[in-house]
């Protein structure tokens, strides 16, 4: 049993069908569904595109698989930086990608949705909040200060999704799968590395080019050069 998980690529965050007993599944669900709910709540149009490329960019980048000496394989997650440019609605851009790599690739499963939905999204509205506390209490005005609460953070949101999927696996099952919810936390440490750096790169990028989408103040734009008037240039 357990070498057959192992081998079916079970342990790279995505929680299969079969695996939790039905209180999880349906706790899982109804939790899910509360967080759409109210992800979706005053949702504008403009909104829309935003939600649609981040979804797109979780999709991918749960999809690339690395293999490890463990009986597991890893990929990077991007849900701290889903949830720190989307705050709540992420719960709608996660949901969404998980639901297509389950329907279209198998990826993870239709019963355990709603799991594998929350032990994504929780740690990413963490995430928004941890930043959104940072930016209001100290401004993040410096590139050096960007960079690193993005790396504390996004590596944190690995750690914190590793850590709720391990406690899942161990509490949720019907079998014993203590030794291999641990494996599945230890296989992510380089991915909390890993995406530690590229999350600091990012909010020092989206400080410089989009300050707004991370809630941060633009820089203030220079004074336009006065070009002497023609009279004066003439008369000197």
């Amino acid at each position: 049993m357990l070498r057959g998980l192992a081998l079916s690529g079970l342990w790279a965050v995505h929680i299969l069908d079969g695996i939790l007993a039905w209180p999880w599944l349906l706790g899982g669900g109804v939790l899910a569904a509360l967080l759409c709910w109210l992800g979706l709540s005053r949702l504008g149009e403009e909104e829309i595109p935003r939600i649609a490329v981040l979804s797109s960019a979780f999709f991918v980048a749960t999809l690339i698989h690395v293999p490890t000496p463990l009986p597991t394989s890893i990929h990077l997650l991007l849900n701290g930086l889903v949830g720190i440019i989307l705050g709540p609605r992420s719960a709608v851009a996660i949901l969404l990608a998980l639901f297509l790599q389950a329907l279209l690739l198998g990826h993870g499963g239709l019963t355990t949705l709603g799991v594998n939905a929350c032990i994504m999204t929780i740690p990413a509205l963490a995430a928004w909040a941890a930043f959104s506390w940072v930016r209001n209490r100290h401004g993040l005005a410096t590139t050096w200060s960007r960079w690193l609460t993005g790396f504390l953070i996004g590596g944190a949101t690995v750690l914190f999704t590793a850590l709720l999927n391990s406690l899942t696996l161990w509490l949720g099952s019907s079998d014993t799968l203590e030794f291999l919810a641990w494996v599945v936390f230890v296989g992510h440490l380089p991915v909390a590395f890993a995406e530690a750096v590229i999350m600091g790169a990012t909010v020092v990028f989206l400080g410089k080019v989009k300050p707004e989408m991370l809630g941060l103040k633009a820089p203030p734009q220079a004074p336009p050069v006065q070009q002497p008037a023609r009279a004066e240039r003439q008369a000197g």
